[in-house]
């Protein structure tokens, strides 16, 4: 569409502006598609994203609304993935100090896809028969999931909201019809960064 630019040519934007707009388009679904089809693959479904090929990127116009609201989103979800990082810090602390798991398995380290039983279910196993859990360990762990797993959960389901409204808004950008829109996602790639919203 008639509304791309190359990155080289956002410069009536501030610093702060254009920088988090960029980041709004580049992790958009609509980029990846794109990228998919036009950058270099490497392996396991990886993209090379080489200078040239970022420098030449088609960034979107944004108008005024859409930008600020880009922009307030992209920080906001840079803060909720800072927040994430040091729940995710803690926690996993705490259960190496009162629960002995020096080496949290890949499923526990993705804590958020364990409901509470889950979550207790995958430190015995870790702990194993040795060191079997004792049914005030077992407390434990439910009073910490209520306390730190689920409001963290409430937050990545606000981040995935977020997700989903700054990607339209780079879609509306870009100027796509519901015809271009539906053909986008009809032809979708693996990995895309978010699902499509429906109405």
């Amino acid at each position: 569409p008639s509304t791309l630019i190359g990155t080289r040519q956002v410069s009536h934007l501030s610093l702060a502006q254009r920088d988090l707009w960029i980041i709004a388009v580049l992790n958009s679904a609509a980029a990846w598609w794109y990228s998919w089809r036009t950058a270099q693959h490497g392996k396991d479904e990886a993209l090379r994203f080489f200078t040239d090929f970022v420098s030449d990127f088609p960034i979107p116009r944004p108008n005024d609304e859409q930008r600020s609201r880009a922009v307030q989103i992209v920080e906001a979800l840079v803060a909720s993935r800072a927040t994430q990082h040091d729940t995710s810090a803690t926690l996993l602390d705490w259960l190496r100090v009162e629960h002995e798991i020096e080496k949290p398995s890949q499923r526990l380290q993705g804590f958020l896809a364990l409901d509470s039983d889950g979550f207790a279910a995958e430190v015995k196993k870790i702990r194993g028969r040795k060191a079997p859990l004792t049914a005030a360990g077992v407390k434990s762990l439910r009073d910490e999931f209520v306390r730190t797993v689920e409001p963290a959960k409430r937050l990545a389901a606000e981040a995935i909201q977020m997700e989903r409204e700054v990607g339209d808004l780079v879609i509306a950008a870009y100027g796509l019809t519901p015809a271009e829109i539906d053909l986008m996602w009809e032809t979708a790639p693996p990995r895309m960064p978010i699902p499509r919203t429906r109405p």
